[in-house]
């Protein structure tokens, strides 16, 4: 096993490499035309998803004897399964193992890929292979990579870690659809071949596919059946179990079924708690999330103590638990917004953009959404001209990281369109509602309600101050089917 101080620089190298490959390649969306524009965004996703995996191992060094399994050790023993199994040349694999030993991963994989080449069967020895690279991949930050070789384990000789893996990875790397099919088949062999906790946790894996597909009610009743499957299974770990209780929450909240939300979160949290402590990562994260979801009830009052507390132990980390502690800061900024201490809640959302740009840099779309909270807070405090500039740069973000057709960049013109407006500029805030108007309709239709309150604004801004407007008769027609649809969406005041 690693020096856990030489392994925590090399991923702090490693941080630093990719941080600055995303600098790279936002800089080049910049400039880029719109058929170089999408390769690049795939590749600036990935990045950023190499980064998150590169945090998130950074900030679990510490819990690693705790149940994290180490990589390196891990590989050594799916080589060592091969050895045993007396197939392929045991000089050049007992090299690849010493080149694990001496902390040389590159090289273990380059005669490991020799190996792979030089063998054509059986398949259960070239899947180990195939596994043992993807784990050096992954380790390595190199998803894409990882994702190839556990998709070629899982196929040659499919077991129930595996499928596991093959799955995870493909969800991080976007191919849902080839996530959804690993899925499925480590829930057949699960239930065909597996214990209670294996069923379990197949179906929680399952779930993550189908959350990520927006599947949200499939993702309900399969997590519904791994709590059930895993209460008190012997073999489920009870961090496990708090997990899958802490993902039905998630689903249950993005249903907006807050009641039931909370009641699973609260579950969730009793749990974390009894098998991890408080001074967690876990747990502080799903103490901060269930503050988040008291504050989305209107329960204010509630809320603040439990983010102060998150807050308060994100910050005893090994680390400082800087992920926690941004969306603690967060949460008490958007509960003094909604409360009137305008400054307060400047001054922490500040505070939580500066720790974001430290950690994942500026190019990441959760950036332009920071940028927007903050934005949206000195629009209340009428400093127009710094809301329109934040507003600005959050578009220029949105522009490279998820382009001109997503929703968020529509919601990003929408608040631009509202400073604009506010600052007497009334026809280039009709240029701006009518383009953020064309993306809800092409994502959302027209009847959707986040579309009906762009129509709200752009019908204000026209009767207002544009009455001859061209848009006029078009907005006008999809305000009145709105209301016929969706009675009571209020009149802006």
């Amino acid at each position: 096993m690693h020096d856990p101080a030489v392994l925590a620089a090399a991923l702090a190298a490693r941080a630093d490499a990719l941080r600055a490959d995303c600098e790279a390649l936002f800089l080049d969306l910049r400039e880029a035309d719109a058929t170089e524009a999408e390769g690049l965004r795939q590749k600036l996703a990935s990045a950023h998803a190499a980064l998150d995996e590169v945090l998130d191992r950074m900030a679990g060094l510490a819990w690693e004897d705790d149940g994290q399994a180490d990589h390196l050790v891990e590989i050594d023993g799916v080589l060592a399964g091969v050895a045993t199994a007396g197939v392929v040349g045991l000089g050049r694999l007992a090299e690849a193992r010493a080149a694990l030993a001496e902390g040389d991963p590159a090289r273990a994989d380059r005669v490991l890929a020799e190996l792979a080449a030089l063998n054509t069967g059986p398949a259960d020895v070239l899947a180990r292979i195939a596994f043992a690279r993807g784990l050096i991949a992954e380790a390595a930050g190199d998803p894409t990579a990882a994702a190839a070789r556990f998709a070629l384990a899982a196929r040659l000789d499919p077991d129930l870690r595996s499928l596991r893996k093959a799955r995870e990875l493909a969800c991080r790397t976007g191919d849902l659809t080839a996530a959804f099919r690993f899925g499925k088949g480590l829930m057949v062999l699960a239930e065909t071949t597996g214990s209670a906790p294996d069923r379990a946790l197949a179906m929680a894996e399952h779930a993550l596919t189908l959350e990520a597909q927006d599947r949200l009610a499939e993702a309900e009743g399969f997590l519904r059946k791994a709590v059930v499957a895993g209460r008190g299974a012997e073999g489920l770990s009870a961090a496990d179990h708090a997990r899958h209780l802490a993902q039905l929450a998630r689903v249950l909240d993005a249903q907006d079924r807050l009641p039931e939300a909370e009641a699973a979160l609260r579950k969730a949290l009793e749990a974390t708690r009894a098998a991890v402590g408080e001074v967690h990562p876990d747990y502080c994260g799903r103490l901060n999330a269930l503050a988040g979801l008291l504050l989305a009830q209107d329960r204010g009052a509630e809320a603040e103590p439990l983010h102060r507390k998150a807050l308060d132990l994100a910050q005893r980390l090994p680390g400082g638990g800087r992920r926690i502690v941004i969306d603690s800061l967060s949460g008490l900024a958007h509960l003094a917004e909604r409360e009137g201490r305008l400054d307060e809640a400047e001054r922490l959302h500040r505070q939580a953009l500066q720790l974001d740009q430290d950690l994942s840099g500026r190019t990441h779309p959760d950036f332009a959404g920071r940028i927007c909270a903050l934005a949206e807070v000195v629009r209340a405090t009428r400093r127009l001209p710094e809301a329109e500039t934040l507003f600005r740069l959050a578009l220029e973000v949105d522009r490279a990281t998820i382009g001109e057709a997503h929703r968020d960049y529509g919601v990003a013109l929408n608040n631009l369109a509202g400073v604009v407006e506010a600052q007497g500029r009334a026809e280039e805030a009709e240029v701006l509602y009518a383009a953020a108007l064309a993306i809800f309709r092409d994502r959302l239709g027209d009847l959707h309600p986040a579309t009906q309150k762009v129509v709200r604004n752009f019908r204000a801004l026209i009767r207002s101050a544009r009455p001859d407007s061209l848009h006029r008769p078009g907005v006008e027609a999809l305000w009145e089917a709105g209301q016929a649809a969706l009675p009571g969406l209020a009149p802006r005041t």
